[in-house]
């Protein structure tokens, strides 16, 4: 695995840590996804100087090959020329040119084969990194269903403990107004029940009593008795 890739990896655990412990996950996840966009740009960065050095290699390589060819032209110039011994410095001096192709290509060709590697691990962070955002609200979703299951399942445990303590002061609740309905009835049956201001009450009730002509002429002839006794 790369350096980006361990970079990266890092903060995956970090972003792993946030949910496992649910802490704000949305807060986490996007720290996490900043810190890995961070990590992208440096990988970018990194790949861009690596780059640099190998364009700049691949300059040097053409160029020696284009010199090389330079001193060969020439050589074969002085050769037709019947200038043998200019010839022959042409062709040395063009062998150096082509050693030095030769020595630079392996280096160019190593650079290159590594640039591809470190694209392709750029390639892999920008994907794992867009899969994370595609995700951040599900996994944020889920760490906050599984906090509400908690919290559900922890007051559950609670009411299942206090249950008998419940069940028994409701109990006793219900017992509490059965007697008052109990007493309320007692005390409508005793209002009920007259005394002598029951009596007293009954009597002037009876005076107001409109009473016949004939009930009047008995009433006048009982008074006369008691008189005359």
């Amino acid at each position: 695995m790369s350096i980006f890739g361990r970079l990266f990896k890092v903060g995956q655990a970090n972003a792993n840590k946030a949910i496992d412990g649910l802490e704000k996950p949305e807060v986490m996840l996007d720290q996490a996804i900043r810190d890995q966009e961070k990590q992208i740009r440096e990988a970018r960065q990194a790949v861009q100087n690596v780059i640099a050095t190998e364009r700049q290699t691949k300059a040097l390589l053409d160029q020696e090959n284009e010199n090389s060819a330079a001193w060969q032209s020439k050589a074969e110039a002085a050769l037709k020329a019947g200038n043998e011994e200019l010839a022959t410095k042409a062709l040395v001096r063009s062998e150096e040119h082509e050693g030095s192709a030769k020595s630079l290509q392996p280096q160019w060709e190593a650079q290159r084969a590594e640039i591809e590697k470190l694209k392709g691990a750029i390639r892999s962070m920008e994907n794992e990194l867009s899969e994370l955002k595609r995700n951040k609200d599900i996994i944020i979703a889920q760490s906050k269903a599984a906090e509400v299951k908690k919290t559900i399942y922890q007051a559950k445990a609670k009411i299942g403990k206090n249950g008998g303590n419940t069940q028994a002061l409701i109990d006793r609740m219900k017992t509490k107004a059965q007697r008052a309905s109990y007493e309320a009835d007692a005390a409508e049956e005793l209002a009920d029940v007259g005394g002598d201001d029951e009596l007293e009450k009954e009597f002037q009730a009876l005076g107001t009593v409109s009473a016949s002509q004939g009930v009047q002429d008995k009433l006048a002839a009982l008074k006369a008795k008691l008189n005359n006794n």
